[in-house]
C-alpha cells in the first residue's frame, strides 16, 4: 500500500528490527498480528462459566502474551539482524539510526516494536534513504497492511496525548 496521506509525525525512541529484503512486492517474512480478532474468552461471556474463572482465563492468557512476546522478539532478531533505533515515525516512515551499513536506495523489511507489555508489532516495507545527519536513516512506507498503519497512528496519537498531559503538569 502506497500513502499519500500526510499523517503526524512524532519523536520517539523504539527497537526496530530489519532486513535487507528483494524487492517491495515480495511476501514479507514477518506476519505478525492479524487483527481485528475477538478474545477466545468473549465466547464465554453467554456460558455458565462463573465470572471469576473467566477474569483468571483472561490474566493468564495476558501473562502467556507477555512470555511469548519476549520469545518472538529473540526470534525476531535471528530473522531481522539489522538493529535500528526509531528517532521519529509517523503513517508515512520513519527515521532511525543503525550500525549496520546500508546501502543508499536499498529496500528493507523492518518490524517495529511499539509496545514490549503487552507486545505490540508492526511490520512494514520500504525503500531507506540517508537521513539529513550522516548517522540517520529515512524509510517511506511502501508495503503495509492496514491493521499495522493504523496501530502506528494510534501509537502516535497516544504519544502525543501523553506529551500534552506531561506539559500541562509541568
Amino acid at each position: 500500500m502506497d500513502h499519500t496521506t500526510n499523517y503526524s509525525s512524532i519523536k520517539t525512541r523504539i527497537k526496530g528490527y530489519g532486513r535487507i529484503s528483494a524487492s517491495l512486492s515480495n511476501q514479507p517474512l514477518f506476519r505478525g498480528f492479524g487483527g481485528g480478532k475477538k478474545h477466545p474468552a468473549e465466547d464465554l461471556d453467554d456460558s455458565k462459566v462463573p465470572e471469576w474463572l473467566r477474569v483468571y482465563l483472561i490474566e493468564i492468557d495476558r501473562k502467556l502474551d507477555q512470555l511469548l512476546g519476549v520469545q518472538s522478539v529473540k526470534d525476531i532478531s535471528q530473522d531481522f539482524p539489522i538493529d535500528i533505533e526509531v528517532l521519529e515515525i509517523s503513517g508515512n516512515g520513519i527515521t532511525f539510526r543503525t550500525d549496520s551499513k546500508l546501502k543508499p536506495k536499498c529496500v528493507m523489511e523492518v518490524v517495529l516494536v511499539l509496545d514490549k507489555f503487552p507486545l505490540r508489532m508492526v511490520s512494514t516495507k520500504g525503500i531507506a534513504e540517508a537521513g539529513q545527519n550522516a548517522d540517520t536513516w529515512s524509510m517511506k512506507f511502501k508495503n503495509i497492511k492496514e491493521h499495522d498503519l493504523e496501530a502506528i497512528i494510534k501509537f502516535v496519537f497516544s504519544e502525543q496525548r501523553e506529551r500534552i498531559r506531561t506539559d500541562k503538569i509541568s
